[in-house]
């Protein structure tokens, strides 16, 4: 009996080293506001849309190391594409947190500069979103790219900030729209996205910084309240002591203050980063990679903590 059970209790110990038991969140979950596993290599593209003309972006993807045309990384390829778009008078080079945090969690990001950044048109933003997916594609065909069979040509996420967010949504909303799910931070509105806001059928997330003096929160949760149905998951967050040039790189965010462009923040750029990138990320883990886990970051515990410390001003969501 004695010997009985010094051998199961070798065995168990034997099995632990060999198959050790790790808790869910310390070894499944990667914290969604920090930086993924990846590295992110990256070069340039342009396309053509007609009749807006030339688009300038920049594709990042997991690679071994850091830096132009960097070896990929194929470790958990295929992976989804997501487009990224910036605001008026922007430039795909003044928002690359986004595309790089992104990058490390496993996607491959196109971000583009509009051929006129500064038109009031937000179609021509939501063309660049189109195109920016079609070139993705191509890209995922051409036998010397750089990104050549590592995309997920099945699934497609969106992420726009101002004018950015108001194309990312009414490309979202057009007809034939290959976009399955969209984060929109601050959107821009005009008589089209508030249109297409109404066709939208798959999960959408708005963000928006409560001291955003370009996009007033009233105005974004609008979209959320009245120009998107309940059809689709939707969600409706405002980060407490944030702003409207809070969402771009912290570089031009503190020229832009210097200027006074935007109403003054009470928390840092990087940390307005940080709490908006917990969520996008959430997000597109949970509706693009279909990661149950993160549920808990963007309707769940985790949000509510949010919630209830103040990190969050507002918090609403919507699950048929």
């Amino acid at each position: 009996m004695i010997r009985h059970t010094i051998f199961i209790g070798l065995f168990l110990i034997i099995m632990l080293i060999v198959y050790p038991v790790y808790p869910m969140d310390a070894y499944d979950v990667a914290p969604p506001d920090e930086p993924g596993p990846y590295h992110i290599g990256f070069y340039r593209v342009s396309y053509d849309v007609s009749p807006y003309g030339h688009y300038q972006a920049a594709i990042r993807y997991p690679a071994k190391k850091e830096g132009l045309l960097a070896p990929y990384d194929p470790s958990g390829a295929p992976f989804p594409g997501i487009v990224v778009g910036n605001g008026f008078a922007g430039s795909d080079w003044n928002i690359k947190w986004i595309c790089r945090h992104l990058t490390s969690h496993g996607y491959i990001t196109i971000c583009f500069t509009p051929p006129d950044n500064k038109l009031g048109d937000t179609t021509q933003w939501a063309y660049g979103f189109q195109g920016g997916i079609d070139k993705l594609k191509s890209q995922n065909g051409c036998v010397f790219s750089p990104i050549r069979g590592l995309l997920d040509t099945t699934v497609f996420g969106a992420i726009g900030l101002s004018m950015g967010g108001a194309g990312c949504i009414e490309a979202t909303g057009s007809q034939g729209s290959e976009i399955d799910t969209v984060v929109t931070l601050a959107p821009a509105r005009s008589d089209c996205t508030l249109s297409a806001a109404k066709n939208i059928t798959v999960p959408i997330q708005f963000q928006v910084g409560n001291d955003d003096g370009m996009v007033p929160p009233e105005r974004v949760l609008s979209y959320y309240l009245n120009f998107t149905g309940y059809e689709m998951v939707k969600e409706y967050l405002s980060i407490t002591g944030g702003n409207h040039i809070g969402f771009i790189d912290e570089f031009y965010a503190r020229i832009a203050k210097w200027i006074g462009l935007d109403n003054p923040h009470t928390i840092e750029f990087e940390e307005q980063h940080r709490v908006s990138s917990k969520y996008f990320t959430s997000w597109f883990h949970y509706h693009l990679l279909d990661r149950t886990e993160y549920f808990t970051y963007i309707f769940g515990d985790e949000a509510m903590n949010d919630l209830h410390s103040g990190t969050l001003s507002d918090l609403r969501y919507y699950i048929p």
